[in-house]
């Protein structure tokens, strides 16, 4: 008895062969980031290579719209061509999201440089103000979800995807607090797990945040995007 399903379509099938996308998708994430791992494993954390930890982060941009972009086709159609559509997504969303990471990139650098100076003499001052920047850390970072998001699937001037990054932070509170949850628990695992679990994990986190914030998505092609610029089966971009 097959319940009308074709081969491939029941549910095993289909959680084993999203399992093997998310995997794959994975292994191609932290392929394209393998510059700060190495330096990340190899260099003691400390002022001096806070620079170096800079720089190593530039390809990272372009390697989180790719990710975005390959499971926002995948939560859209239901399946993926995993190598196919992430370097796709990879070289179609290069320059577009260095520019919109090289300045996020900065102020998160210089906002984690301060936090470490903080902690370096823990005074109850120095204590307050880590944490008023770990919490807009958090923040920037859920924006910057956001401006990943609408520059991996949408064409628009950089200016105007901070701009609508700003609009859906404050105007979708449910997708935003949803988002900081995803965040601060990846972040709370990290911390009494390891923080290398990222690598095993980016593709699933990436996953929720993207499902969560599919309603923006679907609100900005209908109320920001021209019918005729809208993407299609072959051109998402």
């Amino acid at each position: 008895m097959d319940n009308g399903k074709q081969f491939g379509e029941g549910i095993l099938s289909v959680i084993s062969n999203n399992i093997y996308w998310l995997a794959l998708i994975n292994v191609y994430f932290v392929a394209c980031n393998i510059l700060f791992l190495f330096f990340f494993l190899t260099l003691i954390p400390s002022f001096s290579n806070t620079v170096i930890y800079f720089l190593a982060l530039i390809p990272t941009g372009p390697a989180v719209a790719a990710l975005f972009y390959t499971l926002g086709k995948l939560i859209r159609e239901k399946e993926v061509s995993p190598t196919k559509d992430f370097f796709y997504g990879y070289r179609l969303n290069f320059r577009d999201s260095l520019k919109v990471w090289l300045p996020m990139l900065l102020v998160i650098f210089i906002l984690v440089v301060d936090i470490q100076y903080f902690n370096v003499e823990p005074t109850t001052r120095n204590q307050v103000l880590a944490g008023i920047f770990l919490v807009v850390l958090i923040l920037l970072a859920t924006i910057l979800n956001y401006v990943f998001l609408i520059s991996a699937n949408f064409k628009f001037r950089v200016r105007d995807i901070y701009r609508l990054s700003m609009y859906y932070s404050f105007t979708r509170i449910k997708i935003t607090t949803g988002n900081i949850g995803i965040i601060v628990m990846t972040l709370f695992f990290m911390f009494i797990i390891s923080d290398f679990m990222i690598l095993f994990v980016a593709s699933v986190v990436g996953y929720f945040l993207v499902l969560n914030s599919r309603a923006i998505l679907e609100d900005i092609k209908e109320n920001f995007v021209k019918q005729e610029n809208k993407p299609d089966e072959d051109q998402d971009k």
